[in-house]
């Protein structure tokens, strides 16, 4: 009976890719189920979480490597050091149970891509978010959720972050008195990738390509522009609407 540890500390991506210095970045399915196919019956894998969130698909593909590993009698267990964010907040509801510690926070939103066509592709998109939602999602929450299913829909329409405490009021968690020293990964340009808009101040940090002794030039600032036109979206917001589709 062997205890295996595995450190998901970055974005939930398919493929690595190139970070700002060349080395690749990401963590993969492929990085889990190297460890979850060497752990045998008995053994308990740990996972260690502190993830901004990232690709849905990659995630389902990794809630379904931990569901196989537990139907052979391997434990997994999710420890959230820092941040459990988008993705990551359901990936971790796969495991046999999920920890938290004081300044632990996980984060919910709905589904997001992008999406460039007409009116009908757009429309397109919104029913394929809803089904990632309902037939992807959901089901995987559920499986540790405490409160009432609207509950945990409204908060995901609004994007929330969840602090360890409340965490435990609405899923199925283990709350650790000890306060984990680690880094947040919310980096401005990881907030500006994945449109997060209600990010805690105190959890951003600065990209390390930036520097706050090289401020912007003052001649690289231009004067506000006036502002444009306002566009009457209504007629389409509510067409999403119906379709449950909002963001």
């Amino acid at each position: 009976m062997k205890i295996h540890e595995l450190y998901l500390y970055d974005e939930i991506v398919s493929e690595k890719y190139p970070g700002y210095d060349e080395e690749l970045v990401g963590f993969t399915p492929n990085d889990l189920s190297e460890v979850l196919h060497g752990a045998e019956s008995g053994d308990t894998v740990n996972l260690f979480v502190n993830s901004p969130g990232g690709s849905v698909f990659a995630a389902v593909a990794m809630t379904s490597e931990i569901k196989r590993a537990r139907s052979k009698g391997i434990k997994v267990d999710a420890y959230v050091d820092g941040i459990a964010a988008s993705a990551a907040s359901f990936l971790i509801m796969a495991c046999d149970a999920v920890h938290m510690y004081n300044g632990s926070m996980l984060m919910v939103h709905k589904p997001w891509n992008f999406c460039i066509g007409n009116a009908n592709d757009f429309l397109k998109a919104a029913e394929e978010l809803e089904t990632i939602e309902n037939g992807t999602c959901m089901p995987i929450y559920r499986s540790k959720l405490k409160c009432d299913e609207e509950e945990l829909k409204a908060l995901l329409a609004n994007e929330t972050w969840l602090s360890a405490k409340q965490s435990a009021e609405i899923f199925d968690i283990v709350l650790i008195d000890e306060n984990k020293d680690v880094k947040s990964v919310m980096t401005d340009s990881v907030i500006a990738k994945f449109h997060y808009q209600n990010t805690p101040d105190d959890l951003i940090v600065r990209d390390k390509t930036q520097s706050v002794n090289n401020p912007e030039p003052e001649e690289s600032k231009t004067e506000a522009s006036e502002p444009e036109a306002t566009v009457d979206l209504s007629q389409w917001e509510e067409r999403i609407s119906n379709l449950g589709g909002r963001r």
